[in-house]
């Protein structure tokens, strides 16, 4: 997160407990709204006739940045299928 000076360091030291659980419980408020709106983006999607579970995977490793790292072990993994039928 980014750097919180002294003073605002001492403004969080004294909130209380309520007022984090406040806080907490907005944000996962929050992350409710957001997991329906991609539960319904998912059903659209399917409903459309498109492998909804394979798109939202793209667009989370995409999201996360971790689509290239996916397709180098993807990559070796079909490079070694491949080497294994050969082999035979």
């Amino acid at each position: 997160k980014e750097y919180m000076n002294t003073q605002d360091q001492n403004q969080e030291a004294k909130k209380t407990e309520a007022e984090f659980v406040e806080m907490l419980e907005a944000q996962f408020y929050e992350i409710g709204s957001i997991d329906e709106d991609i539960s319904d983006l998912k059903e659209r999607a399917k409903t459309a006739g498109y492998d909804a579970p394979l798109l939202a995977k793209v667009a989370k490793a995409l999201s996360e940045r971790k689509a290239d790292d996916i397709i180098d072990k993807n990559d070796k993994f079909a490079a070694l299928v491949d080497k294994v039928r050969n082999a035979n």
